[in-house]
């Protein structure tokens, strides 16, 4: 690049093309950079992983070949078997009579429509494809929202805990202060080391929690499980109104991929057997092909046509009754899982509006009472009055409304994730 700008120095008249020429390779050169897309912000909020998950899950690629290969395969399911040719050679011990080849070239045609038919049912083998894809699709969304959830809420208990480790501390030196003025004993003050020594084992506990998050998320987005992520921000904001029953069942009728390749597959099966039933219809044969005599005269022309009969004892019958077996079995698998889907949507609407109702009790009521009593009683114990078991025992139970407030938030995340799954989209 330098060399070439020397040269442009002593002829000003190429001096614009290599001013362009020179500009295109330094691009060219930092483009790759730019089109990578960064991980530095992967795992701050679930979108970016619901992103990433879309693009680098093996199982959904394997999804999209699957759909890929079906539509590959309807596009050839109409055409013509393939044409036979045959040479036969009849040979007569008679001179007056001479022997000849005869070359024939047959092509067999299905007649009645059987060729759309075949059409029809492996374009509905594509769209269940399709459906599957999807319904693939939405299972790993609902996977890494859930695993984001308990990412996001390892990293919330572990902030609790140094808050908790703060407040053992806390009481460690009020009790320090107390036994050294003569009010207190060294009992408490063991108690108060010993509170802060379970936080220290609480925390090694939560920080392995959070790496087996962050492991469960890095998987399931197709990246090694060792690979960092940044810290979780925020979670998935939850409705505020409650979501009716009804209305969620009939956006799970209409678009959940499930149902959808479901329908699909009742589609194929039902165009299968109207061809199992067109089985019974004869397919003509056409042939032709030139007829060589042994005794070098002219070369003759041969054709022929030709009609299948299908018997009654044949394979016609057993593929007509293998075609309504299938269809009647599509037709139980989507009426199983309208119920299934029907019944998970109740019974998750049921827990998230149960969980929305913990957590608006523990928020407003239950945290604020104890956070209260505990900084009473722990500035009380300051003052001298009351014992160090007082603190310890409000201390716990602020503790447990925290962590209580934050497995409703989970439960939250599971209910939304779970319905979001199943009315195929987003709430």
């Amino acid at each position: 690049m330098i060399r070439l700008v020397r040269e442009c120095r002593y002829r000003p008249a190429y001096l614009p093309f290599c001013a362009c020429l020179v500009f295109a390779l330094g691009a060219a050169i930092q483009a790759p950079a730019r089109a990578q897309p960064t991980d530095a912000s992967l795992g701050t909020t679930v979108d970016g992983l619901l992103a990433a998950g879309r693009r680098l899950s093996p199982a959904l690629r394997a999804s999209a070949l699957d759909t890929e290969a079906a539509s590959a395969k309807a596009s050839g399911a109409d055409a013509l078997d393939d044409p036979t040719i045959a040479d036969s050679y009849t040979y007569y011990k008679d001179p007056g009579v001479f022997s000849a080849h005869t070359v024939m070239l047959t092509q067999a045609f299905p007649l009645w429509g059987k060729r759309s038919l075949r059409r029809q049912a492996a374009l509905a083998d594509v769209d269940a494809s399709r459906g599957r894809e999807r319904a693939a699709q939405d299972e790993l969304d609902e996977k890494i929202k859930v695993a984001y959830a308990q990412y996001y809420l390892a990293a919330r208990d572990i902030a609790v805990n140094q808050e908790i480790a703060g407040l053992a501390r806390r009481m460690r030196s009020a009790a320090s202060v107390r036994y050294g003025q003569g009010g207190g004993d060294q009992v408490a003050v063991i108690q108060a080391l010993g509170e802060e020594t379970t936080a220290k084992v609480e925390a090694a506990r939560l920080e392995g929690a959070k790496s087996a998050a962050r492991a469960l998320l890095n998987t399931l987005v197709g990246r090694s499980a060792d690979a960092p992520l940044a810290e979780p921000l925020r979670l998935k904001p939850v409705p505020t109104n409650d979501p009716a029953l009804t209305l969620l069942v009939d956006r799970a009728r209409a678009v959940n991929p499930t149902l959808v390749a479901s329908n699909a597959a009742i589609e194929a099966a039902r165009t299968r057997s109207t061809l199992a039933d067109k089985a019974w219809y004869p397919d003509v044969t056409v042939g032709a092909g030139p007829l060589i005599q042994t005794n070098n005269r002219p070369v003759g022309f041969s054709a022929t046509v030709g009609l299948n009969i299908p018997l009654p004892w044949g394979r016609e019958g057993a593929g007509q009754q293998e075609a309504a077996a299938q269809l009647g079995a599509a037709q139980q698998r989507f009426d199983a899982a309208r119920l299934e889907i029907e019944g998970a949507l109740g019974e998750a609407v049921a827990k998230l509006r149960a969980a929305r109702t913990a957590e608006a009790l523990l928020r407003q009521e239950a945290l604020p009472q104890a956070r209260g009593a505990f900084r009473t009683v722990l500035a009380n114990y300051g003052q001298g009055k009351g014992d160090l078991t007082a603190a310890i025992s409000a201390e716990h139970q602020t503790h447990d409304v925290e962590l209580r407030l934050l497995q409703t938030q989970l439960d939250e995340q599971v209910e939304l994730a779970a319905i979001e799954r199943l009315i195929g989209g987003d709430l």
